[in-house]
């Protein structure tokens, strides 16, 4: 529709005035991707004190030491640990479910790694924080597509093979933006990326805009 949906001889031009001012209303996205972030490190941080405490004393929390050292074992070694959506999601979806399983599991384990390696400093890893934030809105956006999927497929929709095709891009390419995220968090060249761009950000502050002279000398 372009331009002419801002017309009001479309019907819509309303509804396209408000889905502009939508990303600003309620804080730009960059500080809603920093609560997203943050809201769930402050859960993941929760689950490891709780750990940190069982940890005081092993004997007594033994099965849940132990369980907590097989999952952590089998996220390492790329194993499953027995995580499944079977039986939530419609068996025609089952692939796209294994991977959002898979998603989920890498997901928690890159989300305790930063934790432990930035501890109360990561309020200030603005850059880790977007992309676990990004992550987490894909994993989100997966089980959402996944549940409608299968409840048309259920219930025999005329759409329902539409929407299982739909699922299944959506589920596939997100679980390679979340997979492509979560190797940059862990590589090592991250934290000379991250450097570069805090440095880039902080010249082009103190310039005022753009540090780089025009081409054609303007």
């Amino acid at each position: 529709m372009g331009g002419m949906g801002f017309m009001k001889d479309a019907g819509v031009e309303r509804v396209m005035r408000d889905l502009r001012i939508f990303r600003i209303f309620e804080g730009t996205n960059d500080i809603l991707r920093l609560f997203v972030s943050l809201n769930g490190f402050q859960n993941a941080g929760n689950e490891l004190k709780s750990l940190q405490r069982a940890l005081k004393n092993p004997l007594g929390n033994a099965g849940l030491l132990v369980g907590e050292i097989s999952k952590r074992a089998k996220r390492r070694a790329g194993l499953g640990t027995g995580l499944t959506l079977q039986g939530s999601v419609h068996p025609e979806l089952s692939e796209s479910g294994e991977l959002a399983v898979k998603a989920i599991e890498q997901f928690g384990a890159v989300t305790e790694d930063m934790l432990l390696k930035h501890g109360k400093r990561i309020i200030d890893e603005q850059f880790v924080l977007k992309r676990v934030a990004d992550c987490a809105i894909d994993l989100y956006a997966m089980v959402v597509v996944l549940s409608r999927a299968s409840r048309s497929l259920a219930q025999g929709l005329p759409s329902a093979q539409h929407e299982k095709m739909l699922c299944e891009t959506w589920c596939f390419e997100a679980h390679q933006r979340i997979m492509n995220d979560i190797k940059s968090l862990r590589s090592s060249d991250s934290k000379r990326i991250f450097k570069n761009l805090r440095a880039i950000s902080a010249a082009v502050v103190e310039n005022g805009g753009v540090v780089s002279p025009h081409p054609l000398g303007f």
